[in-house]
């Protein structure tokens, strides 16, 4: 077999041309990104029986939850893993199944290792299972566990129930009174002005579950666990057993395909290869969105589902009425990406999967069947000291080291993402690896170094696992700035908590408006943020149907 350094890494691929709709000359109103924000806010207002029209910049709708062709297989832009779009109501409302979307559960739902000699942490949707794993590790653990879930259930409730309606003040103190009458409400209070660290560690939770909690949590957004402000993310366990993980067959573009097929159903329109370069206002109101090549497109209403930066100081630089908004966000200081990915077709082993870390292979079948080693995503972290230094090598222009890395094989569970009938997919998301790189992205290979450190915890120091490689390819954040016109490769995230949308701060993300009266905000970079949840469109559209 071909040495591993032999393999010439794969450029990333474009998006697989998906045929676009026809570009109108007028829309009742014009959604500006086609990732699964703006899908879904399309299809709620296409639902409701106004004109729609989504502009995609690129070949293929869906944004980072896209899966493409890459490397001869179907590989997902970013982790396969769904959790709150489950929860948010948006699939019953839309009918998404009767579009094409069927979900596989994912249970286990996750296995943390660590770096050392740390246990092995295996959570479950059930409790009880989960807490019999962790007991194995020592009943003091298993205990701790059951503290934290104690009180962070109710504030996971509360949390779910919140974030999936529209947060005016009046429906968030209603959601609270209503639902949980309290329960929970004090947690929302006092989590989020503490740290991951301060809040989990309160529990007696050990070093090596915190450290998990963070690579799924905070170390997404580009925290480092002791940062103020992180500790709501403590509540990110307790939400996976209350809504579980599923993974779209198919892939995570199953998704927003879906959805684009049910804005087409009700009579929108999905174009593709539409670059948008701007929007004309006169008279305080947005009349048309530019694009790129010249064309434009007359609107009743504008929603932006793209980097709200590049709408309110780029596009809005000479209109009266959004200068204060302007000027705030041009005095902000604008966000790097640090996420990467690799993505490999690997050879199956003699069991049909991919090599897990030994540590992982050495547990009881009571703890985890052999049949369940690749079915989740594997988190692998360093301990809550290095994930702290680390904050400070991401500032510095360095990936952190060790790395964080969520690890997972789709086709082991989804056979309609394999490549082959004896090989898989396996891939790297790599976090904190900075946009601005010291010494820049140019050499491909250090992409190679993370798939070698993973291998290193496996069985025979990897060798099997690298033999088996048959091609890969790596994303960067230079990447995803290339391909996905994400400004520095950074992808927008809402950058405040429950409590900060109740206050109404920063209203044109927690409220969807901007100060022109049919302009309008949705996406992860607003309420309730990041990740494939799609209740920022819901919302979105439930706004501009109450202004029009």
């Amino acid at each position: 077999m071909t040495a591993l350094g032999d393999l010439p890494a794969a450029a990333p691929a474009g998006a697989a041309v998906a045929g676009g709709d026809e570009l109108p000359e007028h829309a009742d109103i014009v959604v500006i990104g086609g990732g699964h924000n703006g899908l879904a806010c399309a299809a709620y207002l296409a639902r409701a029986g106004r004109s729609v029209a989504v502009l995609e910049a690129r070949a293929q709708a869906g944004g980072c939850a896209s899966t493409v062709d890459a490397i001869g297989a179907r590989v997902n832009i970013c982790n396969c893993d769904h959790t709150m779009i489950r929860a948010s109501g948006v699939i019953e409302d839309l009918d998404l199944p009767a579009h094409g979307l069927r979900y596989l559960e994912v249970d286990p739902m996750l296995i943390a290792v660590g770096w050392a000699d740390e246990p092995v942490f295996v959570q479950w949707r059930s409790v009880e299972r989960t807490l019999a794993g962790l007991a194995r590790a020592g009943t003091e653990v298993a205990q701790a566990y059951q503290r934290y879930l104690r009180v962070a259930m109710p504030a996971a409730r509360l949390v779910l129930a919140v974030q999936c309606g529209r947060p005016t003040t009046p429906s968030i103190v209603a959601t609270v009174v209503a639902r949980q009458r309290l329960r929970g409400a004090r947690v929302l209070l006092d989590w989020p002005r503490r740290s991951l660290v301060d809040v989990l560690s309160s529990f007696g939770l050990p070093p090596w579950m915190i450290a998990a909690a963070h690579t799924i949590g905070p170390a997404v957004w580009g925290l480092p666990p002791d940062a103020p402000g992180t500790g709501l993310g403590a509540l990110g366990l307790a939400i996976r057993h209350l809504v579980g993980v599923g993974r779209p067959v198919g892939g995570s573009g199953a998704l927003p395909a879906a959805l684009a097929a049910c804005v087409r159903a009700h009579g929108g329109r999905v174009v593709t290869n539409a670059l948008v370069a701007g929007v004309e206002v006169d008279g305080g109101r947005v009349r048309a969105v530019r694009l790129a090549d010249g064309r434009r497109v007359s609107a009743g209403a504008v929603v932006n589902a793209t980097d709200p930066r590049t709408l309110l100081v780029d596009w809005l630089a000479d209109v009266p009425a959004a200068s204060r908004l302007r000027a705030r966000w041009a005095a902000s200081p604008a966000d790097d990406g640090y996420e990467s990915k690799l993505d490999a077709v690997v050879a199956a082993d003699a069991a049909g999967g991919v090599p897990v870390p030994r540590a992982v292979a050495e547990l009881g079948e009571d703890v985890l069947p052999r049949s369940a080693y690749n079915i989740p995503t594997m988190v692998v972290s360093p301990t809550p000291e290095q994930q702290i230094a680390g904050g400070a090598q991401l500032r510095d222009g360095l990936v952190t080291d060790p790395p964080m890395l969520l690890v997972n094989t789709p086709s082991v569970l989804d056979e309609t993402m394999r490549p082959a009938p004896d090989a898989h997919v396996l891939s790297l998301e790599v976090l904190w690896t900075p946009w601005a790189l010291r010494g820049g992205w140019d050499d491909r290979s250090i992409a190679l170094g993370w798939l070698r450190r993973y291998a290193s915890l496996c069985a025979d120091g990897g060798d099997g696992l690298l033999a088996s490689v048959r091609a890969w390819r790596a994303m960067t954040p230079p990447d995803y700035e290339r391909e996905f016109h994400l400004r520095r490769g950074y992808v927008p995230s809402f950058p405040d908590g429950v409590m900060a949308a109740l206050l109404g701060r920063r209203r044109e993300l927690s409220r969807y408006r901007t100060p022109l009266p049919n302009l309008f905000l949705t996406g992860g970079a607003t309420f309730p943020g990041a990740g494939v949840w799609g209740a920022s469109g819901r919302n979105a559209a439930a706004t501009v149907l109450a202004a029009r």
